[in-house]
């Protein structure tokens, strides 16, 4: 009987070892596979995550890169078709026509353009203004101008010649301008005047005796100014008429005869419209 509770025991004994043994094996397999079902669905989710933005960024560059294409479009199609200047419409409306060089009317200030044409005179005003302004624009008309241009044919050259109204006395006295140039000074109806030849041009500058002007300084820079700038060269006369101060944009006037056409310029300021009659010569 003890040999049999011996036996039984060692039975039993085996018995629940192997079922451990077992449990602990599942056991220890269940938690292999959670832990492997964990793992594989945290990889799949942050696969899942880390593939969002990897698909945005790109979707982003893409559309950025779209939009300064378009951008890089936009401008050079807006520079492309910028509307023109006043000085290039000036040209455009009048091509077998040569003008004075803007820079020389104001200092190189920006200038404003208007034009018209009648009965053989084509008249061009120029304003100073603060900004670009379109040919023609309204704005000007209510300005004063610095400048003016004019282009006039006549029926013959002899007309022409003497619109031009060449005036030149050498009975005054006398004054040495420089560079071998000879001027005569006058005086009459409250002015001086200091006049000279140069070729087919008679120039002359005024002063005003009220205000104790005097033609000297005037007469002398231009002299040297023309020592080393070239007017254009009158087919018969030219006139060229300075004053030491100026009232307005007809105070300085430089007018040349070619052919059956006479070329006028006026400025408000002597040295400005030699300066444009030059430009016409280049």
């Amino acid at each position: 009987m003890k040999k049999f509770l011996v036996l039984f025991s060692a039975l039993f004994a085996l018995a629940a070892c192997n079922s451990g043994t077992n449990d602990s094996k599942d056991s220890t397999t269940k938690s292999t596979a959670t832990a492997t079902t964990k793992t594989s669905s945290t990889t799949n989710t942050s696969s899942s995550q880390s593939s969002k933005p990897s698909s945005a960024k790109p979707s982003s560059t893409v559309a950025s890169s779209t939009k300064t294409a378009t951008s890089a479009t936009g401008t050079d199609s807006t520079h492309a078709n910028h509307a023109m200047t006043a000085l290039e419409e000036l040209k455009a409306n009048y091509p077998n026509e040569k003008f004075p060089d803007p820079a020389t009317i104001s200092g190189g200030k920006t200038i404003g353009i208007t034009a018209s044409e009648a009965q053989g005179t084509l008249k061009v005003n120029y304003y100073v203004v603060n900004e670009e302004t379109p040919f023609n624009d309204s704005s000007l008309n209510s300005q004063t101008p610095v400048a003016q241009f004019q282009r006039h044919t006549f029926d013959s050259k002899e007309t022409a010649q003497n619109e031009v109204g060449q005036t030149y006395d050498p009975n005054g006295q006398q004054v040495d301008l420089g560079h071998n140039i000879t001027g005569y000074q006058t005086a009459g109806a409250g002015s001086s005047f200091l006049g000279w030849k140069e070729g087919n041009w008679s120039l002359s500058v005024r002063a005003n005796n009220l205000e104790q002007e005097d033609p000297k300084p005037l007469a002398k820079q231009t002299v040297e100014y023309l020592e080393g700038a070239f007017l254009p060269v009158p087919q018969t006369a030219g006139q060229i008429s300075l004053r030491v101060t100026p009232s307005d944009f007809q105070s300085n006037t430089v007018v040349w005869q070619n052919n059956q056409t006479v070329y006028t310029i006026m400025n408000a300021d002597a040295m400005s419209s030699l300066k444009m009659a030059v430009s016409m010569a280049q």
